[in-house]
């Protein structure tokens, strides 16, 4: 599981609750949630679900929504920040993982900047967002990302 997103919910949820995968890709993240007592609905590509349009699960609301590593590969990112809005239950948390535009092996053009004011423009509040440095240490990668990583709540 992502060790950040495990961090995350650790600090703002004091009980498994809902949870929906933005870009689930191998639904690691959602089967160690799922050990965790959450209930959790993941969606991709490979589950028929093309994020680059407005989707909006029939599970909503959602306690928290999350994705890592997606909003980057998207033209449309208002449109996924809606997606991300509409699915949150009030007082609902997300989460956002994604390559930062100086991170030089990836083709992100995000900035901290850029989504801060995309989440405003949509009515998010508590926005938090950083930028560190990860060391990926998978097979074939060996090498260190800018992460962005940003946070609120609707």
């Amino acid at each position: 599981m992502n060790i950040y997103l495990k961090k995350f919910i650790e600090e703002k949820f004091k009980k498994p609750g809902k949870a929906l995968d933005l870009g689930a890709g191998d639904f690691f993240d959602v089967a160690c949630l799922k050990q965790l007592g959450w209930k959790c609905e993941g969606v991709d590509i490979k589950t028929g679900v093309n994020l680059e349009k407005y989707y909006l699960s029939r599970k909503r609301p959602f306690d928290l929504v999350f994705s890592n590593y997606v909003i980057h590969k998207l033209n449309d990112k208002e449109k996924f920040i809606k997606t991300v809005f509409d699915n949150l239950k009030k007082d609902g948390w997300f989460f956002i993982h994604t390559f930062d535009k100086k991170d030089k092996n990836s083709r992100s053009n995000l900035t901290a900047d850029d989504l801060q004011k995309i989440l405003s423009k949509q009515g998010f509040k508590n926005i938090k967002t950083k930028v560190f440095s990860y060391y990926d240490n998978e097979e074939g990668h060996k090498h260190w990302h800018k992460i962005l990583e940003v946070t609120g709540k609707k």
